[in-house]
């Protein structure tokens, strides 16, 4: 192949940069992909990796801090920080092999005592940490030699290795948490491809190679997360060039998206469940039959085919059935509005008081749309009701607050497991320890003999037991109906079609550390 002289170079860059192409690869010996620009709906609300909430920041965490292991699309584990692990017989220690040589972008060596101090942080009452119900069965670490820990767990739990690729196992600088302190949650520093370098509340977040990262060298030189929480406004930035890659588009446009040459789009079946929490303690869903009602009153698969436009699946069960564990319930709340109605009769409802609904706009697919039609389906039962809608740090901020402070009565939520096992999904919203503001079950279901049920799912080691024991804790809590069942997103993510070798998972999240760019 001929060589490009040196003004024929120069020229093609101009080119681009007259062009404004945000992303470009060019031959061997040249710059690599200067920046990829992605467009996302909300903005973080922290970036420490212990007190995540959701996906997409913890996706950024991943990429700034890195994870011990990195859990693949087809639920394997591959070493990162740590190399490998042996699990002693009993199943109660898991021996960490740590990566040798890698330090944190600020300079400060990754090791077993950085490592000890991630999980004791994760473990300390005194952090908000909302996820901490998927490490509680660990009772302590030890540092075993400088590349070394052993966690030792209060019981055996089946799906405790790949928990360990968890956002809430990725360590941070000890220096940093010393320099920072609580503000660490706007300076995270980790040993991992990228480093923040900008923060922009509102507007965007970027973030740059770190060139001293202990793996393969990424392709990327910055990427820039651009906040557009309006959807039909981040594709539009898509198909002009704006930006290279759209975080959840519309679902009424995915048809045309698909059938434009220059986009890809990919919606694998999401972990990722979407509801409307009826909260189990305070208002008017405090009534199981109220509950019922408000499930048979909303058509689900109507939102699904209308809405959504076949982007999500009508859920048949509490978790996706992606999850190991999932049961299709017998029991299918269809839509049955004159059913509803009798159910709120029984139930002796006010039809004079107004229910209160909330909603974020731009975290989910259609998010704001659902709930509004939602709200048209309980209205068309004779249930006044009340929308308002919030930005995500906002909405988050409401979700933590203790039962005796919370405004939530019906409310839009998604939840989305990054372990692909029903416990995360069972345990993790429907244990009451997980009620805020200890955790994310922001519905408050608290029903002991469903506690007894799924605990013993986890400490169960027989594989069919273990099943037997998702299965009653499913059953039980679909006839609580501490939520209004909805559907099971699909990923929707659509970039450039120049764009080969981006890595999406069916947890939500997306890696374009090593892409590249077609000539």
């Amino acid at each position: 192949m001929k060589r490009l002289s040196s003004y024929t170079k120069a020229l093609v860059f101009m080119f681009m940069l007259v062009a404004g192409i945000g992303f470009f690869i060019v031959p061997p010996g040249w710059a690599q992909i200067k920046e990829l620009r992605i467009g996302i709906g909300i903005d973080a609300d922290t970036l420490n990796p212990q007190e995540h909430t959701t996906t997409l920041p913890q996706n950024m965490s991943d990429l700034i801090n890195d994870t011990l292991f990195y859990q693949t699309p087809d639920n394997k584990l591959e070493p990162r920080l740590a190399t490998g692990y042996k699990v002693s017989k009993d199943g109660l220690s898991y021996t960490i092999s740590l990566r040798k040589g890698v330090k944190f972008s600020d300079g400060t060596p990754f090791d077993a005592k950085a490592m000890k101090l991630t999980f004791d942080r994760a473990l300390d009452p005194k952090l908000r940490v909302s996820l901490r119900f998927a490490i509680t069965m660990i009772k302590e670490v030890k540092v075993i030699d400088d590349y070394t820990i052993q966690i030792d767990l209060k019981y055996p739990f089946a799906p405790f290795a790949p928990t360990l690729s968890l956002t809430i196992c990725s360590p941070t600088s000890p220096a940093a948490i010393e320099k920072y302190g609580d503000d660490i949650r706007q300076n995270p520093v980790g040993a991992g491809p990228y480093i923040l370098k900008e923060w922009v509340k509102g507007d965007r977040i970027v973030l740059v190679r770190n060139e001293n990262y202990y793996g393969k060298k990424p392709t990327v030189e910055r990427i820039t997360f651009k906040i557009v929480p309006e959807d039909a406004t981040r594709e539009a930035m898509l198909r002009s060039g704006q930006i290279d890659v759209c975080y959840k588009p519309l679902p009424s446009n995915v048809a045309s998206l698909k059938a434009d040459p220059n986009i890809t789009v990919e919606m694998p079946l999401d972990t990722r469940t979407i509801f409307m929490g009826l909260n189990y303690k305070k208002g008017v869903t405090t009534n199981k039959l109220v509950r019922q009602a408000f499930n048979y009153a909303v058509d689900k698969k109507a939102i699904v085919s209308k809405i959504l436009f076949d982007t999500a699946v009508p859920m048949e069960g509490p978790v996706s059935p992606i999850l190991y564990g999932f049961h299709k319930m017998v029991n299918q709340y269809d839509y049955n509005p004159e059913k509803a109605k009798e159910l709120l009769k029984k139930a002796n409802f006010d039809f004079n008081q107004t229910v209160n609904m909330r909603t974020p706009q731009g975290r989910y697919l259609f998010d704001k749309q659902v709930s509004e039609a939602v709200q048209a389906y309980l209205q068309a039962i004779g249930v006044k009701t009340e929308l308002r809608t919030y930005d995500w740090p906002t909405y988050v901020a409401g979700l933590l607050k203790p039962i005796d402070q919370t405004e939530l009565e019906v409310f839009l939520l998604g939840w989305g497991p990054l372990v692909l096992d029903a416990d995360m999904g069972l345990y993790g919203q429907f244990h009451s320890s997980v009620n805020p503001p200890a955790g994310l079950g922001a519905a408050h279901y608290s029903n002991p003999e469903y506690d007894k049920v799924i605990q013993a799912s986890r400490e169960e080691q027989n594989p069919k037991k273990r099943l037997e024991l998702f299965k009653k804790a499913s059953e039980m809590v679909w006839d609580d109906c501490p939520w209004l069942w909805l559907h099971v997103e699909k990923f929707l993510i659509a970039y450039s079609s120049k764009i080969k070798g981006m890595v999406v998972t069916g947890t939500e999240k997306f890696y374009p550390t090593y892409i590249r760019i077609e000539k």
